[in-house]
């Protein structure tokens, strides 16, 4: 059972960088109107949020420069950012790094529990599982946005 979570988050994470692929920085940097952020926004933030559910909650040190907490954090926005953010091909550079940390992840260390009980999450499979589902939820938006602009 654990091996299909990290077989899912590896096809999510994959729809992720083929997106981010297939974008320029312009685009990626557009905020289509009645939107709050960006498409860099939103794979600023699935890195960041996989970061944290997969390796902060389960008791590792994070392995992303502190910037992304600072710029994709929940609540923040593109109107706000103080610090210049990374380029898109740096992104996508950070988004097969971290598959590549989240891929040897071992079914053993999935069925770890947290050391206290964090969003209604016992193990680190459960943080893992939701991790995949918020991904997947950023994918689609990125689809959505990328539509205003016919990309």
């Amino acid at each position: 059972m654990s091996q299909i979570i990290i077989n899912q988050f590896s096809m999510a994470r994959n729809w992720t960088i083929e997106l981010a692929e297939d974008l320029t920085e312009e685009i990626a940097n557009m905020q289509p109107e009645g939107f709050n952020n960006t498409i860099k926004w939103q794979l600023g933030h699935i890195i960041g949020a996989a970061e944290y559910f997969m390796r902060i909650l389960p008791g590792n040190q994070a392995e992303l420069p502190v910037l992304y907490q600072e710029l994709f954090s929940p609540g923040t926005r593109p109107s706000e950012w103080k610090s210049e953010p990374p380029h898109l091909s740096e992104i996508t550079i950070e988004l097969k790094k971290q598959l590549e940390r989240i891929n040897k992840i071992s079914p053993e260390q999935l069925k770890e529990t947290l050391k206290e009980p964090v969003h209604h999450f016992n193990t680190v499979a459960d943080s893992a599982s939701f991790c995949v589902l918020h991904e997947s939820v950023h994918v689609g938006q990125i689809q959505i946005m990328k539509q205003f602009f016919k990309v």
